[in-house]
């Protein structure tokens, strides 16, 4: 039997201006994303009906975003970046079953992704171990870095300081970094993964590190830098 998806109700299309239609949570949460990829936005929310069941969602739809046109190589990972920014910033994160995200680029083409609660609330339950992950490369800590990596990946804290070292010796200390979003992919060896996008500011240029997770343990299969 094919699935049936029906729309039952629109609540809402505005501007990126806040809208009486909106909670206060809604608004400033959306702002969130435009403090970070300005542009335009146009918000939607409603409902479909899906195999007979209700699913609610949110959408955003994303336009004249210079960061956007100018890095469509990683749509994925910004319209991720899009739905947490939102999700992250909802007080009740669980209104909604789905994120949508729509990008218009500037030479006309248009993607268009969902994420669903589940997802995002994984991202969200992994934000203290980036965190705590991310600390231990800024202060060196190799040793406990390491242990936070897959038993079948051949690597030592030596490994690790040699990467890093390099890095530094070419772009300076690390003065910041910064979570860019997120893709779930199928890895050959290692089946499902999650390539978490952490931009890295360091003294002389801003470059990307992807941390590559095992999805079902959150154990590290590899950094590779951009």
């Amino acid at each position: 039997m094919k699935k049936v998806a029906m729309v039952l109700m629109i609540l809402s299309l505005v501007s990126c201006n806040k809208n009486k239609e909106l909670t206060t949570s809604e608004n400033e949460a959306v702002q969130q994303v435009l403090n970070f990829y300005n542009g335009e936005c146009k918000k939607s929310k409603g409902a479909i009906l899906k195999n007979g069941e209700t699913e609610s969602y949110f959408e955003l739809e994303i336009s004249k975003s210079k960061l956007l046109s100018s890095d469509s190589k990683n749509l994925k990972s910004h319209s991720a970046n899009i739905a947490y920014l939102f999700y992250s910033n909802l007080k009740n994160a669980k209104a909604y079953d789905d994120i949508k995200v729509k990008i218009n680029l500037s030479e006309g083409s248009t993607e268009e992704f969902s994420y669903s609660n589940e997802e995002l609330n994984e991202i969200k339950k992994l934000q203290p171990f980036l965190s705590r992950l991310i600390e231990q490369i800024r202060i060196k800590k190799y040793d406990e870095l390491v242990k936070s990596f897959e038993s079948t990946v051949s690597i030592s804290p030596e490994n690790l300081e040699e990467l890093f070292s390099k890095v530094e010796n070419e772009y300076g200390i690390i003065k910041k970094s910064q979570f860019q979003g997120f893709e779930f992919k199928k890895a050959k060896e290692f089946g499902n993964v999650i390539v978490i996008k952490e931009a890295f500011v360091f003294e002389k240029s801003a470059i990307s590190m992807d941390i590559i997770l095992k999805r079902d343990n959150s154990k590290i299969i590899a950094l590779e830098f951009e």
